[in-house]
């Protein structure tokens, strides 16, 4: 999309166009938001469902307890593949480095949804989409069914969302 200018020219579309200093930076202290600089709300609502998704994941006792749960559902379904093992205290050490990590990551982004930062989460989530794959695809609980409808959905939205912000 171009538009016309007063000598009869055409100028670049500044929908994308990131200034040189930090986008968002002025207008997350209040002042006069950067022109040009979009703050889509998929990417926001998207960091919004991964905080609830993960924060329980954050701490080990709470992650202990969700994994629990998760078990409890694998078995009251009679679920298809093999029930979660229960974790050491190494192991539930790196699912909440995992939780911590994953619950900061949705932070940033609810205060700051920029483009770029929803489109390397939507790169990450195709990723994690391709583990849980895998997991299924290796015999694991079908519990991970319901985590992978919620990447795949944002993958989807975000992408979607983020094809719409190009071509403005």
């Amino acid at each position: 999309m171009t538009t016309s200018t007063a000598s009869g020219g055409t100028a670049e579309p500044t929908a994308l166009t990131a200034p040189t200093a930090s986008p968002g930076l002025a207008s997350s202290r209040g002042r006069t938001p950067v022109p040009g600089f979009a703050r889509p709300r998929w990417g926001r609502a998207g960091a919004i469902y991964d905080l609830v998704v993960t924060v329980g994941f954050a701490t080990p006792f709470t992650a202990a307890a969700l994994l629990d749960l998760t078990r409890w559902v694998h078995d009251a379904f009679d679920l298809p593949g093999a029930q979660l093992p229960e974790l050491g205290a190494t192991a539930l050490m790196f699912t909440s480095m995992f939780g911590t990590a994953v619950t900061m990551w949705a932070i940033a982004r609810i205060l700051r949804p920029e483009p770029r930062f929803i489109a390397i989460d939507t790169g990450g989530r195709l990723l994690f989409s391709l583990w849980m794959t895998w997991a299924l695809l290796n015999g694991q609980s079908a519990t991970i069914v319901v985590f992978l409808i919620g990447e795949v959905v944002w993958l989807v939205l975000q992408l979607s969302g983020l094809m719409r912000l190009r071509r403005r």
